[in-house]
């Protein structure tokens, strides 16, 4: 089952999912598929290796411009991650980062709870910047 799922399967299969939702998209550098949702762009990460595993990425939410204000983000992704189900977040170089991660037993499951996905990622984002 895991070899029929290529890199580029997993790319139609998100593009098509998104498009039939009036979402636009494109594969970005990495190979993840990119779209834009109430002027935030975020990704779906394509993942070859592990099919099951399905992740939705807002990326730069914040970013990070001091010594002092790092510790104030760690605080913050604390408590997005101790409040929240399936969303984490998390520094990646200088920048807050919320994504959702799931196991979705196959690859096309994720359909029917990307909204909840993406609400959990806004709800995310505004318990982070209520704790900052």
């Amino acid at each position: 089952l895991k070899a029929q799922w290529t890199e580029a399967k997993l790319q139609t299969l998100y593009s098509n999912f998104l498009d039939s939702k009036g979402y636009e998209n494109s594969i970005d550098g990495d190979g993840d598929v990119q779209f834009k949702h109430n002027d935030r762009t975020f990704f779906i990460e394509v993942n070859e290796d592990d099919t099951e595993f399905f992740r939705v990425v807002l990326a730069n939410i914040w970013p990070i411009e001091s010594v002092s204000e790092s510790l104030q983000v760690v605080q913050a992704c604390d408590e997005v991650n101790r409040t929240m189900k399936c969303t984490k977040a998390y520094t990646t170089n200088d920048d807050v980062w919320i994504a959702v991660e799931l196991f979705v037993g196959k690859p096309d499951a994720f359909k029917d709870v990307f909204e909840r996905c993406l609400s959990a990622i806004e709800l995310g984002v505004s318990t982070f910047v209520e704790e900052m």
